[in-house]
């Protein structure tokens, strides 16, 4: 197991103007979150937003907290929101355990505590895609299904954009400081 943080800078929009393909692949898209027993994220200056990806396969995998973050625990100051995006997994947040299917999610507020990425199965496991933000205060975990989203449709068939969104971390599920997400 291990644990990987590249650390982007922002980009001024008058020189991002400027960018060819390659300099915006680099600057902007993330090509490996899930990687067999890694844990993989970028630390983003813009907003010290943290995105990443965790695939336990063979042992569980520790949120740890990386160098930019100066804080013993990941959640020290921070929220997170987590989606499931592959085989059933466990997150273990000190001790309680957090069962998440395909495409159900789980919010955890603030706080000194450990967190481990399971899989129920390593032939089919989990992927667990997160957003992390600062925070300011601590609001309660939650596991959201999809269920309980907030469902967004949007867009036309005749404009090739016809799509549902659902929101499962925004402010008409659960309290949170900043972290808005859905799928």
């Amino acid at each position: 197991m291990k644990t990987n943080y590249q650390l982007r800078y922002a980009s001024h929009p008058e020189d991002a103007k400027h960018y060819d393909t390659a300099r915006n692949r680099k600057e902007f898209l993330i090509p490996t979150l899930f990687t067999k027993d890694e844990v993989n994220m970028v630390y983003s200056m813009y907003d010290r937003m943290v995105v990443g990806g965790a695939m336990p396969v063979l042992e569980a995998l520790p949120l740890e907290a990386i160098d930019p973050l100066k804080a013993d625990y990941f959640l020290t100051r921070r929220e997170i929101g987590i989606f499931n995006v592959g085989g059933d997994g466990v997150v273990e947040v000190d001790g309680t355990e957090f069962q998440l299917s395909f495409k159900e999610a789980l919010y955890l507020g603030r706080g000194d505590r450990n967190v481990t990425f399971k899989s129920v199965d390593g032939n089919n496991p989990a992927k667990f895609y997160f957003n992390s933000c600062t925070a300011h205060t601590s609001y309660p975990d939650k596991k959201v299904t999809k269920a309980e989203a907030n469902i967004l449709k949007l867009g036309s068939m005749e404009g090739a954009n016809d799509r549902v969104i659902n929101r499962m971390i925004v402010s008409q599920v659960l309290p949170t400081c900043q972290l808005q997400m859905g799928m």
